[in-house]
């Protein structure tokens, strides 16, 4: 899938419900394509809504990676957009993976840059852990999908599976709830296109899976 991606994309978004994996997906996502492009490789934390468990917490990390980490700053009580979005967004020797925010303060903040974000060289992920609060239900994930991509602007999505629980999570949760996505979606017109699974799980058996399984390192340490 992502193989597919790169050909023809080079602004890679990120939305969810916050806890939903947005970041860990983003780091995972900017490593991804560093071993796979020529290109510069930015991650740029557009998270305007919480205070810890950001991706730019790995910045130092990531930039020995030779992943361009960019975000905000705070002025006073109030969270800033990285400079220069709209220059970034459309550099064509530079690949963007964006990290937003998981509310709708998130969303409107991506509405800003609506121009580049639904033209053809860009694509939006959303991704979903049905296990979190507001995933539980088709009713409560359409209505999130529909609230964050309206005031996001956003005109095309591509659903991510990201069933866990965090470090308990086992084979037998992600095929649960795997399942229970593909039926809460069934019939809304969304497919799911991959799915994450975290790196202690044995990929071997997905390997029968119908979509690209990718294995991720989970980088956010929760207390």
């Amino acid at each position: 899938m992502l193989e597919t991606y790169l050909r023809t994309k080079r602004n890679f978004v990120l939305l969810g419900e916050s806890g939903c994996g947005k970041s860990e997906t983003a780091i995972f996502l900017a490593r991804k394509l560093v071993q796979m492009t020529t290109r510069k490789v930015r991650l740029i934390d557009m998270d305007q809504t919480k205070g810890m468990f950001r991706s730019r917490d790995w910045k130092a990390k990531l930039q020995q990676e030779q992943i361009q980490v960019y975000c905000g700053e705070h002025f006073m009580d109030m969270p800033l957009v990285p400079h220069g979005m709209a220059r970034k967004l459309e550099e064509a020797d530079a690949v963007n993976v964006l990290d937003v925010g998981g509310n709708e303060t998130g969303a409107v903040v991506l509405g800003q840059f609506q121009d580049w974000t639904n033209q053809s060289d860009s694509v939006v992920f959303y991704i979903i852990n049905p296990y979190r609060n507001f995933s539980g239900n088709t009713e409560d994930i359409l209505h999130f999908m529909h609230r964050i991509t309206t005031l996001a602007q956003v005109e095309q999505l591509h659903v991510i599976s990201n069933p866990n629980f965090g470090h308990a999570t086992q084979a037998e949760d992600i095929f649960a709830g795997h399942a229970k996505l593909e039926e809460m979606l069934q019939g809304s017109g969304y497919d799911i296109e991959a799915l994450l699974i975290p790196d202690w799980v044995d990929a071997n058996k997905f390997v029968q899976m119908r979509l690209p399984v990718y294995s991720i390192q989970p980088m956010i340490q929760f207390p």
